[in-house]
């Protein structure tokens, strides 16, 4: 038996796996882009256009952080224009501004070089803190003079772009969440000269947009993040090769102070150690509608090229259980799909419901001019119960239910009545970690719903939901205990520990976050790897592998990792040729999640998930840490790009086609994250969301139920803050409560790397946090010293041995060992 395995590919060349995919990711992406804004200008009948903003050569295809991807190579926005036949009459203002990043680059690398001359390898992780405390510049957006306007076009573009990413949130400030002096006065000017002007916007999430307000603008694109395919994407929707159809999954209001909670998020109150979740549920459209605050952009928008008309043509109601008919038709000029749109209205209680819920989704396929297709859409009502805190329990109360169609949350119209008899108890549930503060909820005031008497009423007869049961036997499990009773508590400790960044282990791949145990193989236990997401693989896209199986740098460091003496190795392996066998690994960069997300096609996401699981397979990758699916609470959170939605059922729900897709591919498994109200990344590791057990239910842990129970994923990863005042990850009422008792989970629980730092070791595994990441001797001697005193559970260390070694044997790499 091999000692290591090594995975990948031996030839540089693009393989047949890469075009495929690139095909895909453009796709994704083009269906994703949101046209908010078009007033007869596009589709482009012009291909010779002038094209400005820091975007349009420097556009950004994902955000930083441990969502990043090293692929082969990204189209910006002016390279797909260039290749689908668009000319710019003048690239001065592109050249200039070029010219101005790369001076402030290689300013900032002499300073960072400057800083860490002399350090060792002993010292390459403080290396990499001083890189991440000085960070990298953004392209910074230049003026556009008067002679790098042209008049030879009538057309402008200017490309509008920001970037965030892991560790830090976004600011309310000119340059981030507003727009720059220069930016403004540059769009002023392109709208004063071209007659026609295009604003695409290159950002993971909500900015402000008063400038349309104020100056003529005759589209608008939502490009968000569109990944490696993303320019090729653009250039299919401006020249209508492929017609806009994403609706956006977040409310953009015309003010940043119209979201809830505006002035206390994050640093705004200068506390970032407790955020009180005051708006309760009124999260997104739920805030708006309760509070009568129209938005510039409802949830759910989004423009075509074409129309539709959409009506009712059956409705079916099954105990609780409501499937509705919808007939969708062309009736414009252009093929093209729309979304369908369900939302529920439920009786008025003393303690308040939102206006309305979104039930349910469904896309059509591509319809042509006057084609009709019929469109089914299903929900159950009880999944979205009220949960009343007092009993604790989820109920449905008594009354007249609206079922709501539409195209966004801002026009939707009653097709049903339900009607309930009596109020319903549906599930009854047990309390989460309790209030560590108080606070005043918001509360907004509730009119009478009528409903008119030509609408059909149907009457709903509602079951109480039944615990979930472990149903599914482990079949490893006679294998796993046989690998147990060869493991002393030391080794077993060990095990529930992550092995590091160890570059000597069975399986190693370069630049993968982490990897189980990596001391264990001699008692017949290997490790597997992990990858960050979630927009593709993370990893080093060429590596040198010795003979031992040990990874060195090759030719092809990853861009951020050439320092110090990092960049003096690669210099020195380009020299020891025939030592080393090069590995290839170069992975596809996907479309945001929040960008999948807008496609509303859980198809598609499902297929680009099983995409990515043959990528795993390919490159020896076990876990994919994804998908991320914590809710748009606030559109300053510095990652919101890499969640989906400010809705739990479209987070859920596109959580788990992408669990699905991946782990269908058979072999490999995802790690959904980050369990939960992770809204946050100021002072990500300590700060406490303080929400109330209500919104905890029917808002932020509603989404990981949903992907739990519809996916399945491997494992889970709990979060670094706390929830009311209680670390995620040693808090056995959400760990092993909730997830395994409620939910009925039999995957494994991962802490986020280093979360357990912050509080106990031992308590995370006794609370059911299986696995402890990335792992070091410091965690082994914490747990070895907490079984000597007690504190370390012996069951509890039983379980999460079992699931870790469960883990390792589901996967391809260890196939071997099983």
């Amino acid at each position: 038996m091999k000692k290591f395995q090594s995975f990948g590919v031996l030839t540089p060349e693009e393989s047949e796996r890469e075009k495929k995919h690139k095909s895909l990711a453009r796709r994704a992406a083009a269906e994703g882009y949101v046209l908010l804004k078009n007033e007869g200008l596009l589709p482009l009948q012009n291909k010779n256009i002038a094209l400005y903003g820091a975007g349009s050569r420097r556009t950004v295809k994902g955000g930083s952080g441990s969502g990043d991807v090293y692929e082969r190579h990204s189209v910006t926005i002016e390279e797909g224009l260039k290749n689908a036949g668009f000319t710019f009459p003048t690239t001065l203002w592109m050249e200039r501004f070029e010219k101005k990043y790369q001076e402030d680059i290689a300013e900032w690398e002499a300073m960072v070089e400057e800083k860490i001359k002399g350090f060792s390898p002993v010292q390459s992780m403080k290396m990499f803190d001083v890189i991440h405390e000085y960070q990298k510049p953004n392209p910074a957006c230049t003026p556009i003079l008067e002679d790098e306007l042209s008049d030879e076009t009538d057309t402008a573009i200017y490309v509008l772009s920001r970037q965030a990413g892991e560790g830090g949130d976004r600011r309310y400030e000119k340059g981030d969440y507003l727009l720059s002096e220069v930016e403004e006065e540059s769009i002023r000017l392109l709208s004063a000269h071209y007659k026609k002007l295009v604003l695409v916007l290159n950002c993971g999430s909500v900015i402000d947009l008063s400038i349309l307000d104020q100056v003529r603008i005759d589209a608008v694109i939502f490009y968000a993040q569109g990944g490696m395919e993303g320019g090729n994407a653009l250039a299919d929707i401006l020249t209508g090769k492929v017609n806009p159809c994403g609706k956006l999954t977040d409310t953009w209001a015309y003010h940043y102070d119209d979201y809830p909670c505006a002035d206390t998020f994050g640093y705004r109150n200068g506390d970032v150690s407790q955020e009180d979740y005051r708006e309760d549920i009124y999260v997104g459209y739920r805030y708006f509608d309760a509070f009568s605050i129209h938005p510039r952009f409802p949830f759910g928008f989004g423009l075509s090229y074409t129309t539709f008309s959409m009506g009712r043509k059956a409705v079916l109601v099954d105990g609780s259980k409501v499937t509705v008919d919808v007939s969708v038709k062309n009736t414009g000029k252009y093929a093209g799909r729309e979304v369908v749109q369900l939302y529920l209205q439920k009786p008025q209680m003393v303690q308040g419901v939102e206006e309305k819920s979104l039930a349910a989704f469904a896309k059509t396929g591509c319809l042509q001019p006057g084609e009709t297709e019929l469109v089914t859409t299903t929900f159950d009502v009880c999944d979205l119960a009220v949960y009343d805190e007092k009993k604790e329990m989820f109920v449905l109360p008594q009354g007249e239910y609206g079922v709501l169609l539409g195209t966004h949350a801002g026009a939707v119209s009653p097709v049903a009545v339900l009607t309930l008899s009596e109020d319903v108890v549906v599930e009854q549930v047990s309390a989460v970690h309790p209030f560590a503060r108080s606070y005043e909820r918001m509360q907004p005031e509730q009119g009478k719903r009528v409903y008119e008497e030509s609408l059909t009423r149907y009457a709903m007869q509602v079951d109480p939901r039944r615990r979930k049961e472990k149903t599914q036997a482990n079949p490893y499990q006679k294998r796993v205990e046989e690998l147990l009773r060869n493991l002393t508590i030391s080794d077993r400790i060990r095990l529930v520990t992550g092995g590091g960044y160890s570059m000597k282990c069975y399986n190693n791949v370069m630049g993968a976050a982490g990897r189980t145990c990596t001391k264990l193989l001699k008692k017949g236990v290997p490790n597997i790897v992990m990858s960050d997401g979630p927009a593709g693989l993370n990893v080093v896209p060429c590596t040198a592998i010795a003979k031992d199986g040990t990874p060195r740098f090759p030719d092809g460091v990853r861009v951020d990792w050439r320092w110090g003496w990092i960049k003096k190795h690669e210099e020195m392996i380009k020299h020891l040729p025939g030592k080393y066998q090069k590995v290839y690994r170069y992975m596809t960069a996907w479309p945001s999640e929040t960008l999948l997300a807008q496609s509303f096609d859980i198809d598609l996401l499902e297929e680009v998930g099983q995409a990515i699981g043959r990528e795993m397979k390919e490159i020896g990758i076990s876990i994919w840490l994804a998908p991320g699916l914590n809710i748009h609470r606030n559109p300053l959170c510095g990652r919101n790009f890499e969640y989906y939605s400010e809705d739990p059922l479209v987070s859920g729900k596109m959580a788990a086609a992408v669990t699905r897709g991946v782990q269908s591919v058979g072999g490999v498994g995802v790690s959904v994250k980050h369990f939960c109200c992770n809204n946050q990344e100021d002072n990500r590791m300590e700060m406490s969301s303080n929400v109330t057990q209500r919104a905890l239910r029917e808002i932020y842990l509603r989404a990981f139920r949903i992907a739990i129970e519809e996916g399945d994923p491997w494992t889970i990863m709990s979060s670094y803050n706390r929830v009311n005042g209680l670390h995620v990850c040693n808090n056995k009422e959400l760990l092993t409560d909730v997830l395994r008792g409620e939910w009925g989970y039999q995957g494994l629980v991962m802490s986020d790397w280093t979360a357990t730092n912050q509080c106990s070791h031992a308590k995370a595994i006794n609370a059911g946090n299986d696995l402890i990441m990335p792992g070091d001797k410091s965690v082994w001697k914490a747990l070895e010293q907490a079984k000597k005193e007690g504190l370390l559970q012996e069951d509890a260390l039983q379980q999460s041995c079992e699931r870790v070694l469960t883990l390792i044997l589901k996967s391809e790499t260890c196939k071997d060992f099983r």
